[in-house]
């Protein structure tokens, strides 16, 4: 089976205070207070580095389970020159992992909303969100998710690969789906075969779409 490229957009510590001083431009005093706490817990020099669930980064709760790929990489090369996004449009990433935080950062913001129409037809995305977050400050994060990533937003709705997650378990069920979905993709006369009955080794459940 090929490898499943991703790519981790998420902030670096030395990023985190732009994004806490523009939510409380933006009134949204409590998200900034909360990340102001947690912001040692979760972010380190790279964007690999980022912590999101169980102090653990993507590439510790993504490679428990071989097959992935990262190509991270790629996203750091696009910070040297903001319009360089065309070097993350052309590269293998298949899954992007997304701190929804990274998005009220102005290259972030920039470059996902220019990858928007790929994320959605081609790509899948995961955005994170903390369910440690109060349920307005969520749907405050995800409406923001929403004005930048509009049609990767839409295709979520409409039941297509992309997920919110706001556990760990969330994204490893994301993870181990996106696996299966593969394989079964390498087995092209599988849905031919009558002897072939699918088996999956994990719990799957579409997460419904946030009222928003």
């Amino acid at each position: 089976m090929a490898d499943l490229f991703y790519g981790v957009i998420a902030l670096k510590n030395t990023e985190v205070d732009q994004v806490i001083a523009k939510l409380n431009d933006q009134k949204l005093d409590s998200i900034a207070l909360w990340l102001t706490q947690k912001k040692d817990h979760f972010y380190g020099k790279r964007n690999e580095d980022w912590k999101p669930f169980n102090g653990q980064t993507i590439s510790q709760l993504v490679n428990e389970t071989k097959g992935y790929q990262t190509q991270t990489s790629l996203i750091d090369k696009f910070e040297v020159k903001l319009e360089n996004y065309k070097v993350v449009r052309a590269s293998p990433i298949r899954i992007y992992f997304i701190d929804i935080f990274a998005l009220f950062l102005d290259k972030y913001s920039v470059l996902t909303n220019k990858m928007d129409t790929l994320m959605a037809e081609q790509k899948e995305c995961c955005l994170i969100v903390s369910c440690e977050l109060s349920k307005d400050s969520q749907e405050e994060l995800i409406k923001a998710c929403r004005r930048v990533m509009g049609e990767v937003y839409d295709a979520y709705c409409a039941g297509k690969l992309h997920r919110i997650a706001m556990r760990v378990d969330d994204l490893r069920n994301f993870r181990n789906y996106l696996l299966e979905t593969s394989r079964r993709d390498d087995r092209p006369n599988s849905a031919l075969d009558p002897q072939f009955e699918e088996r999956p080794d994990y719990q799957y459940e579409t997460k419904e779409s946030p009222s928003l």
